[in-house]
């Protein structure tokens, strides 16, 4: 065997240990959301309700069937004249953070965007609106959003 076919062989081999060892990792996190649908209806009126309260205030909200939200508020702030968002942390769900932005458009209607996440779980909830303007909370793997930074 010449010289180039076993460096050929040996970069093949170190390559073939690389991608095996990098597809063997797996997600360690515990899903707090697993007995939940993946799909929660949520009106903007209680987005608004929620926006309402006031820094370190206990707060609970009510979503469809038995999820309840009950937390703190971390936040309340009026960021621009047109953004408004509060940061939650709930008191279940390995204290995950519920954040809410309210956006006031150039039209002057309102959207409202956020997630529920937690760096130590791998699974969370996002905002999101249909083409009707309906929101719900959808869930989604956190590895998704979060690039894992442990190697």
């Amino acid at each position: 065997m010449n010289p180039l076919s076993k460096t050929l062989l040996g970069l093949l081999l170190c390559l073939t240990s690389a991608m095996s060892f990098a597809q063997t990792k797996t997600s360690l996190k515990p899903r707090v959301f697993n007995d939940y649908p993946d799909q929660i209806g949520l009106s903007s009126t209680t987005l608004k309700v929620a926006l309402t309260s006031k820094k370190d205030e206990s707060i609970n909200i009510a979503l469809g069937g038995t999820l309840l939200l009950r937390g703190k508020v971390i936040s309340n702030d009026q960021k621009y004249q047109n953004l408004q968002s509060m940061l939650i942390r709930l008191d279940g769900f390995n204290n995950s953070l519920l954040s809410i932005s309210q956006i006031t458009n150039e039209d002057k209607s309102i959207s409202y965007t956020g997630r529920i996440l937690n760096q130590q779980t791998s699974d969370g909830y996002e905002i999101k609106t249909d083409a009707s303007g309906n929101y719900r909370l959808q869930k989604f793997e956190t590895a998704r959003i979060l690039p894992d930074c442990s190697y």
